[in-house]
């Protein structure tokens, strides 16, 4: 394409960028956002919005940048996540529910783990621990679950009558995302690990100094996912094993250790969506790894006695759900991020470690540095709970984590087989709001992701490699 036709469809997807997030609906954002602070309202002289991610590559949402010129010579960087426009994509949003989620999640229960902080234990600025997300100034969306909500569906819904505004890190703080087809390294897994363990010694804290019940406080940490929405993710998921049970016949032959593997696990994977989901609890998924007996000099052993870590998870840790930033010399990252909070819910804390690491490492990344960074995270929600005088987990001591992790690993493998084909998908991704209506999300998702047959040796190769851990390891 010539740099004169490039320049036109700039130039045009400004102009409806524009018209979708207006100088009015800015300033009333900026408005709602002095008067939490009780400050003066800086009127904008100018803006300017773009897309804020590539077509494609966010499956739920619209994401806008937005650049403001203030009165007074300041500036102010944002981003929008707006409702999809796809009557396919709304669909799929409302059976998850995911904006109504996610807005209460910032605008509750994030603000809760600074209040226990500041409030209810007294710390200091300097005593606080850093909570690793994206400052939210406002948003408003529907619940598709309530009686009100359903009504809604009757009639058309707007792309920005779902939205949540909040900081544009890569802009104000220079942040970016990891290149997603790149696993993380050790620099990467340590800010990862030590992010996840803050959040969830917090949560714990905030259950031990407030509210036992934390999801009857917070209904948004409850994840009612339709019926239709727990389908998609086992077909979705279902179809991946299908064909990847294809790429390990091609390469094994018939009747191999791989494809019998896929065979064992395909009459779980309802159940592992139910918890992926939030449908099942936190004990609920405790009782469910207590399925194997593994070699305690290898693995650990459980505590005696043990209860659930009830604690509140990410539920989402894909490696383009988290922002770094760099050293502009060494280019090591020095602090992380932790975006798109939509499966929050409560939880163990291996959830979000199954995620992480079958994700986001490799099979000899993990031989490496397993037991390290499994201490390294003991080590910080425990340093975490002594800083909020805090007890910490019943029987959670390092033979227990490796032990629960160890036991949880076909979580992992659920993970690695739904989000894996995603994550290191090749070519051009589709752009979903421009799917022809009328079109099954599921069989979009299928079509662009569950086809194994195109060349990616990548995925190839670790779709074997973990299954091949896995087998190792006694888990299947």
């Amino acid at each position: 394409m010539s740099n004169s036709s490039e320049k036109v469809k700039s130039e045009s997807n400004t102009t409806t960028c524009n018209e979708i997030i207006t100088k009015e609906f800015l300033q009333n954002v900026l408005k709602i956002e002095a008067k939490k602070k009780g400050d003066p309202v800086s009127e904008i002289i100018s803006h300017s919005v773009t897309l804020g991610t590539k077509p494609g590559e966010n499956y739920a949402s619209i994401i806008y940048a937005v650049d403001i010129h203030l009165s007074g010579g300041t500036r102010r960087h944002l981003l929008i996540k707006c409702y999809p426009n796809n009557p396919s994509r709304q669909q799929f949003t409302n059976n998850f529910n995911f904006f109504f989620k996610e807005c209460d999640v910032y605008s509750k229960w994030i603000p809760e783990l600074r209040r226990i902080q500041t409030e209810v234990l007294g710390l200091g600025n300097d005593e606080l621990v850093n909570l690793p997300y994206a400052k939210f100034l406002h948003g408003e969306c529907i619940d598709f679950q309530s009686d009100e909500g359903k009504i809604r569906l009757t009639g058309k819904i707007n792309s920005i009558d779902n939205y949540i505004v909040m900081e544009d890190l890569r802009k104000t703080h220079g942040f970016r995302m990891n290149y997603r087809r790149e696993p993380f390294d050790l620099d990467h897994m340590k800010l990862a690990v030590t992010a996840f363990a803050r959040v969830h010694a917090l949560s714990w804290a905030y259950r031990h100094h407030v509210e036992r019940n934390i999801t009857d406080k917070f209904p948004c940490l409850v994840t009612h996912v339709s019926d239709e929405g727990v389908a998609i993710w086992n077909d979705v998921t279902l179809t991946s094993l299908e064909q990847a049970k294809g790429v390990y016949n091609r390469a094994f032959g018939p009747g191999n250790d791989y494809s019998a593997a896929v065979d064992k696990f395909c009459p779980l994977v309802g159940k592992m969506t139910n918890f992926f989901t939030g449908h099942e609890t936190a004990e609920g998924f405790d009782k469910l790894m207590r399925i194997t007996k593994p070699d305690p000099a290898k693995f650990g052993k459980d505590a005696e006695n043990p209860e659930p870590w009830r604690i509140i998870c990410h539920g989402d840790c894909n490696n383009n759900n988290m922002l770094f930033r760099y050293d502009a010399t060494t280019g090591k990252p020095l602090e992380i991020a932790l975006v798109d909070l939509q499966l929050s819910h409560e939880t163990c804390v291996i959830h979000d470690l199954q995620y992480l690491f079958f994700v986001s490492t490799t099979s000899e990344f993990r031989r490496n540095h397993i037991d390290d960074l499994l201490l390294l995270y003991h080590d910080t929600f425990n340093n975490v709970c002594a800083k909020l005088r805090t007890p910490t987990l019943p029987g959670f001591c390092m033979d227990s984590l490796q032990f629960r992790f160890h036991r949880a690993k076909f979580f992992g493998y659920y993970i690695a087989m739904m989000v894996l084909p995603v994550s290191l998908s090749v070519g051009e991704i589709a752009d979903m709001e421009n799917m022809e209506e009328g079109k099954d999300i599921t069989e979009a998702f299928v079509e662009q992701f569950c086809d194994f047959t195109r060349p990616n040796e990548l995925l190839k190769g670790r779709l074997c490699e973990i299954t091949r851990e896995m087998i190792a390891d006694g888990v299947f």
